[in-house]
């Protein structure tokens, strides 16, 4: 960079497109064409599919209790699981019935080859119990329903099922869909209950039954006949499909000819599994249908095709009293997040060129901005390269990278009309401005290209489905920086000279516009920028001082929560909903009645809203339901799907937001969980109303070798907890147990031959019930079970008269050969890599406190003092607190790395070794008006913001390369050091002033967006616009503050080893 003078006109890239027109304009029009056929087949979605680095196996196990899960199957999956490669992390829960293992994979790992090694070590386990079912293994992704329907209505459970798996059929046949479930239902099951007299009386058992059950129904091929012509199948014919069909089956034959039917000792029913799972929409019982894309389907398409489908072939054939509803449309949130960011971006692109107009002259501005929109539309053919889809995050990179991309355009533009001035000749003028321009636009663009790929380093799900922002970034400032460079010197060529005087009235007015700007202009260069350049220079340590205080104090402000920190934005919904839990073990019915008067409390806030505001949504129009088995589902992206048994002390009431409504969905939560204030008899009730179910700022595991003193230890912690301004929706998975029954043989039980084997079996087929065999029918695997009637299960006294058969044909009562205990046992196991862990989870009162601050208080306060008063005792940090902790120690290293090669980048070109310090020592500038723009918005500064401050580090870059690139220039035209530091930072105010105000007005409107549909994305707009804005002003300063420091140094040490004065140098270093 120490040539004097421009640089004479030289061949290369540039002058051949510059003055070849057809070169430049083909590739003009293949960026248009490629960008506009690749956005017909780019992807559309709320979230971009993303790997989750996951495998989890799940092994049904019905009717065990949790410590027999844990013990038969997950200890012994996660045994195999933990020797894996690769393996970060194994969650494990052993419930009712279930058992489940997920294993966390580090970034990078093969999830393919993982499932499959995980497949066969779960395969070559031979120890599970024979009532355990096949082990699922899957890996779990984030899949996303993109509309939900709810099948209602006030008729038997077999039609409304019935009618949803018909109405699943018809949608799964469409061309649009590939993936259609059905849920909220109980599985068909037919039941056979044998009282016990009767089996007495026959002397039969249940295991009799189910042997005879078994035998007489089945389809079993018999081989085939060959005849000299054809070959004849053989098969036998008696598989039973209905309550009817088992009633025949012969129990029993006696000597007279004379049979025994089960339909003679039994009473059958053809019903449902009896198990606590209940639906509800506006009062009646519902069914869920969720159509699910995959990678390639288009969200609209989906939509649309369903409803069409709805319209035509459903609603019109429903019976009386049943309706379909749609409950949730994830199309409508992708249209009005995508509108809005398109309107910003629409917007912002008016507002660049309006800035360029007033600086500079309307047709050189016509074309900067008609460059800017080239890159635009090629950035979408670069997208489908790179199998990027237009999504929430694209598309905000998108109108994050109006304010950056325009940079190299103005750049470019600006050097090469200002040559204009002194040359008549408009080619020779383009291509000697472009070169003399393209080491610094090129470097500068690699150099934020650079810092942008320090995001793509952000480990997990987390930096997987937020990628698209650097990538989208990276393409299109490669596609502007080609653009720029190859593209607009030929467009510039043609330009007639500056001076000529406009004809038309608006050109009149707008050339006053700009002569009234450039007046301004020329004032503050000469006035105020040249008094404070003249102080920066005399004054280098007072300037770099205050620079520095300022960024220490941004510093301060962050780490002290006096400018919040979240995380993770949540994202504004259309579904609210309240998740609650009473004591365990309460019944389903009372879990229901919970439901309905949470849901009142909602109804009365909707009345009062419609009230309030005449013409909005009416209070009929917020359709509710009622779960009660489960908890309402959101769509987590850093989780994926979750395995549950139904429980019947787990509720949810959700409210649908209409359209029209008066307040956003979370003003309706706020509403509501004031309007609900405590209810008794609750273990937890939490509200929420974001789009995306994301971890709860406190997220702690609590773990210890000893159970009951775990319990103990999270009780303790949560008593604790509640004491704590600021805090509230705290809840634990730790409950109160279910109240259990455990048997245990007696001295005497063995004398009789009795083994604990026995006994199980036969409690177990009494009670719960002994499964006979499963039967396809239509879609489902219906289980056929063998047990008691329900009024001898039904009571302790019923257990006491039960009576065991033993080996030799007699019948004892239970409570000679075995003892009772009654104990409580939780409902759930949960693990961490091996370790039994209570998870306590909390929201906090951002106005209060902060995630960031509250979790190492509480460690230090709290937690601290629990590990020295129990030894054994652990915790550790969970949810949002460990993702922020992952992606900081990731990001910090990446981040090293970046500036060692921006520092590389710098040195290249200067040639120096102390001018790239000089221009990355305004890069914490933008830190400074980053946190004052969320301080003055109001904002909460999370990884949004960092990402606006990767961008803005790039323009700061970019503005300070080029003024020390003019300095050099001056410097080696002869002038002195002071002389030229100055006269090179006035020549570049125009060009870096004109690239500050372009970048903020460019993001301005998505900083002031307040639609509650990208609300969320506003840290990151608020972060570049407001950084590069404050930064300006300052690195206007700071670098030639930090040139003539380095001067003065540098004079110093050569007086101090005995080199006489500095000499004159073409360089600022």
């Amino acid at each position: 960079m120490s040539e004097a003078g421009d640089p004479t006109v030289r061949g290369g890239p540039i002058a051949f497109m510059a003055s070849n027109p057809i070169a430049a304009n083909l590739l003009m029009v293949f960026l248009l064409f490629a960008g506009l056929l690749a956005a017909g087949d780019l992807v559309q979605e709320m979230l971009p599919d993303a790997s989750l680095d996951r495998v989890q196996v799940m092994v049904p196990y019905p009717g065990a209790a949790p410590q027999e899960v844990d013990e038969a199957i997950v200890r012994k999956i996660e045994e195999e699981l933990g020797s894996l490669d690769g393996v970060k992390r194994i969650e494990a829960s052993a419930s009712e019935g279930l058992g489940t293992v997920t294993a966390e994979f580090t970034s990078g790992t093969d999830i393919d080859r993982a499932l499959n090694e995980a497949k066969a070590r779960v395969d070559r386990i031979p120890s599970f119990p024979a009532g355990a079912e096949r082990p699922e293994v899957r890996e779990v992704t984030s899949r996303q329903s993109v509309i939900r329907l709810l099948v209602h209505g006030d008729v038997p459970e077999r039609t409304l099922k019935e009618l949803a798996y018909d109405i699943e059929d018809g949608i799964a046949a469409l061309p649009a869909v590939s993936y259609v479930d059905t849920s909220g239902f109980r599985e068909y099951e037919i039941s056979i209950e044998v009282p016990s007299h009767r089996l007495r009386a026959l002397g039969l058992t249940l295991s009799d039954i189910a042997v005879a059950v078994r035998r007489g129904s089945m389809d079993l091929s018999a081989g085939s006949l060959s005849t000299g012509g054809e070959e004849i199948r053989v098969r036998t014919i008696g598989q039973n499909y209905g309550q009817y069909d088992f009633e025949d089956i012969i129990v029993l034959s006696r000597p007279d000819g004379t049979s025994l039917r089960l339909g003679d000792i039994a009473d059958l029913r053809d019903g449902f599994a009896d198990t606590d799972l209940i639906t509800r929409f506006n009062g009646n019982r519902a069914i869920r249908v969720d159509v699910t894309r995959t990678a390639d389907e288009q969200v609209f398409e989906i939509s649309e095709a369903v409803k069409a489908y709805l319209a035509t072939d459903v609603i019109p054939a429903l019976p009386a009293g049943v309706g379909v509803e749609i409950w949730r449309d994830d199309s409508t949130l992708v249209a009005g997040s995508l509108s809005v960011l398109i309107e910003n971006g629409v917007l912002g692109l008016l507002l660049v060129f309006l800035a360029l107009t007033f600086f500079l002259e309307i047709r050189l501005a016509l074309w900067v901005a008609a460059g800017l929109a080239v890159a635009l539309v090629g950035t979408l053919w670069g997208m489908q390269m790179l199998g990027v889809s237009i999504n929430m995050f694209s598309m905000m990179a998108l109108v994050l990278a109006l304010g950056i991309v325009v940079d190299d355009a103005i750049v470019v533009g600006e050097n090469i009309f200002a040559g204009r001035r002194r040359d008549r000749d408009g080619l020779t003028t383009a291509i000697r401005g472009a070169q003399r321009m393209s080491t610094p636009v090129v470097f500068s663009v690699l150099t934020t290209v650079t810092a942008f790929c320090a995001l793509l380093t952000v480990p997990g799900s987390t930096g997987k489905i937020m990628r698209s922002v650097p990538l989208v970034v990276i393409i299109i400032l490669m596609i502007s920086l080609v653009e720029s460079l190859l593209i607009l010197p030929r467009h510039l060529s043609h330009l007639p000279p500056p001076g000529r005087t406009a004809s038309s009235w608006a050109g009149r007015r707008l050339l006053r516009i700009q002569r009234a700007v450039d007046r301004g202009l020329q004032w503050l260069v000469d006035g105020p920028l040249d008094r404070g350049l003249r102080l920066a220079t005399d004054h280098p340590p007072i300037v770099l001082a205050t620079a520095a205080g300022a960024v220490l104090l941004v510093t301060v402000l962050i780490g002290s929560g006096l400018v919040r920190v979240e995380f993770l934005p949540q994202v504004e919904g259309d579904v609210i909903a309240a998740n609650f839990e009473l004591p365990t073990g309460s019944p389903a019915d009372r879990t229901a009645a919970v439901g309905e008067l949470v849901e009142q409390t909602g109804r009365r806030v909707a009345e009062r809203l419609a009230s309030e505001h005449p013409g909005s949504a009416a209070a009929d129009d917020w359709n509710s339901a009622i779960t009660v088995g489960e908890p309402a589902e959101l769509f987590n992206p850093l989780r994926g799907d979750r395995a549950s048994v139904p429980r019947s002390h787990v509720g949810a009431v959700q409210f649908a937001l209409p359209e029209g409504a008066a307040v956003p969905a979370s003003e309706f939560e706020r509403l509501w969980r004031e309007e609900t204030g405590t209810v008794q008899g609750l273990r937890h009730l939490v509200f929420s109303s974001g789009a995306l179910e994301l971890p709860p700022p406190v997220y702690l595991e609590l773990s210890h070798p000893d159970p009951v003193e775990l319990e103990a230890i999270a009780q303790e912690f949560v008593e604790e907890l509640q004491q704590v301004d600021g805090v509230f929706d705290i809840r634990t998975n730790q409950d109160d147990g279910f109240r259990e029954i455990q048997l245990e043989l007696k001295p005497p039980a063995r004398t009789l031959g009795l083994t604990l084997e026995d006994l199980a079996r036969q409690t177990r087929s009494a009670f719960f019930g002994s499964e006979a065999l499963r039967v396809l029918r239509g879609r489902e695997d219906m289980r056929v079970y063998l047990r008691l009637p329900e009024q001898e299960r039904s009571s302790i006294a019923d257990l006491e008269r039960f009576v065991v058969r033993t080996p030799g044909g007699s019948e004892v009562p239970l409570k000679h050969v075995a003892s009772a205990e009654f104990v409580r046992s939780s409902t759930a196991i949960h693990k961490v890599d091996g370790r039994r862990v209570v998870t306590v989870t909390a929201n906090v009162d951002p106005d209060v406190v902060t995630g960031q601050l509250i979790t190492p208080a509480l460690e230090r306060d709290i937690l601290a003092p629990l590990a020295a008063e129990h030894p054994g005792f652990g915790y550790g940090v969970g949810g949002e607190q460990r993702q922020q902790r992952e992606i900081i120690g990731a990001l910090s290293g990446a981040m090293l790395f970046v500036f060692i090669i921006i520092f590389a980048l710098i040195a290249i070109p200067f040639g120096s070794w102390s001018q790239p310090l000089i221009i990355m020592a305004a890069i914490p500038l933008g830190l400074v008006g980053a946190v004052a723009g969320h301080l003055l918005l109001g904002l909460s500064f999370g990884f949004m913001s960092v990402q606006g401050l990767v961008g803005c580090t790039g323009v700061v870059v970019n503005d300070s390369l080029v003024m020390v690139t003019f300095i050099n220039e001056r410097r080696g035209a002869g002038l002195g050091a002071q002389e030229a530091i100055i006269a090179g930072a006035k020549a570049r105010v125009r060009s870096i002033l004109l690239t500050s105000v372009t970048t903020f007005v460019g993001v301005a409107p998505l900083v002031f967006e307040r639609d509650p549909a990208t609300v969320h994305l506003v840290p990151l707009a608020a972060a570049l616009g407001f950084g590069i804005l404050i930064a300006t002003p300052l690195l206007m300063l700071v670098v030639p503050a930090l040139a003539m420091l380095h001067v003065n140094l540098h004079a110093r040490l050569r007086i101090a080893t005995g080199a006489g004065a500095a000499e004159s140098q073409p360089e600022v270093a």
